[in-house]
């Protein structure tokens, strides 16, 4: 089956029980715009352009009975980071370094490509969010 897309990216969708910091890192400190909010029955999301995609903070009024699990690909399976490109990895990372946020695994030039490079942090609830680009 060949899907015909709709849209040109994907969207993201975070399930969080306390919104507050995650508007915090995803609107304050990484600055991606706001596209509004949608409220549907039993919930909300707040909605952020991310490139050609979206990511959602999605909030329920029953929050779901099990919490996240911190800790990226290397404490559970399943869908555990997304990525984003960026121009200036280091520059990124010092920003990171001055912030209350994590950084997970620092940035690790691509031995195979010079010039390119990847680094994992972490938002409030947990969520591992890898990096790369260019150094």
């Amino acid at each position: 089956m060949k899907l015909d897309l709709l849209t040109p990216g994907i969207e993201v969708g975070l399930v969080t029980t306390d919104l507050a910091p995650m508007v915090d890192f995803y609107e304050g400190f990484l600055e991606l715009e706001p596209q509004g909010e949608i409220e549907f029955d039993g919930g909300s999301q707040r909605r952020y352009s991310l490139g050609g995609s979206v990511l959602k903070l999605v909030t329920y009024a029953t929050p779901p009975s099990a919490a996240a699990a911190p800790g990226g690909g290397r404490a559970q399976a399943g869908l555990r980071y997304f990525t984003i490109g960026v121009n200036g990895l280091r520059a990124v990372a010092e920003q990171f370094e001055a912030s209350p946020y994590e950084i997970v695994e620092p940035v690790t030039e691509f031995a195979p490509v010079p010039g390119m490079g990847w680094m994992f942090v972490a938002d409030p609830d947990g969520n591992h969010i890898e990096l790369f680009g260019t150094l």
